[in-house]
């Protein structure tokens, strides 16, 4: 008995098909010249369904898929460039403009990048290459100054961190909402707590 391939046996459909034999009798046909390689009734009907649907090409197109390495450097690119143009996204929101998988956006973010979430930002853990020159450059020009006072520079040296949150208190806010208190509507009103911490070099 000779032996046909899959693409021989589609030739086959399509030109019983066009002589008006049925995908059942087709399958039969195909058993009696095929034997064992023969195609199985299912696949028959589904190509049968598609020469009707003015399919003409017998070859079997690829399936589409996903990218097998979702990680390359080019989707790492492509996050960290959605990331920087808008911090206050979502890794849903991030995984829909790139086309990638919630957790592949969630790997290449804590992964690639380095990058953490702060107050609804995402924020870099490792400096890029113009805040590393900055920071040379600062250190440079005190090393400067530090030589032109003999030595004297770093020891009286008073170094300090800013930092600006809002401020929120949920029971000032619901008393403020409802009216109870003035003077906690008046302390519900300051928008902003500062805070600084000096702490001196020795």
């Amino acid at each position: 008995m000779a032996t046909f391939s899959l693409e021989e046996q589609r030739v086959i459909i399509r030109f019983l098909h066009l002589r008006g034999v049925t995908p059942t009798e087709i399958h039969h046909h195909l058993s009696e010249t095929c034997g064992d390689g023969v195609m199985n009734v299912k696949n028959v009907r589904s190509w049968v369904r598609q020469f009707k649907e003015s399919r003409t090409s017998c070859d079997n197109e690829p399936k589409q898929s996903r990218p097998r390495n979702s990680r390359s450097d080019n989707m790492v690119q492509r996050v960290e460039k959605v990331v920087l143009e808008d911090r206050r996204l979502s890794v849903e929101n991030i995984a829909s403009k790139v086309g990638i998988s919630v957790g592949s956006v969630h790997k290449i973010l804590h992964e690639d990048p380095r990058m953490r979430k702060v107050t609804s930002r995402w924020v870099p853990q490792i400096l890029a290459d113009d805040h590393k020159a900055a920071r040379m450059a600062v250190c440079q020009a005190m090393l400067t100054r530090d030589e032109g006072m003999n030595g004297t520079f770093f020891s009286s040296t008073v170094t300090m961190d800013e930092t600006w949150m809002p401020f929120f208190n949920p029971l000032l806010h619901q008393q403020f909402s409802s009216g109870q208190n003035s003077l906690l509507q008046k302390r519900s009103q300051r928008p902003w707590n500062h805070g600084v911490d000096v702490v001196k070099n020795v």
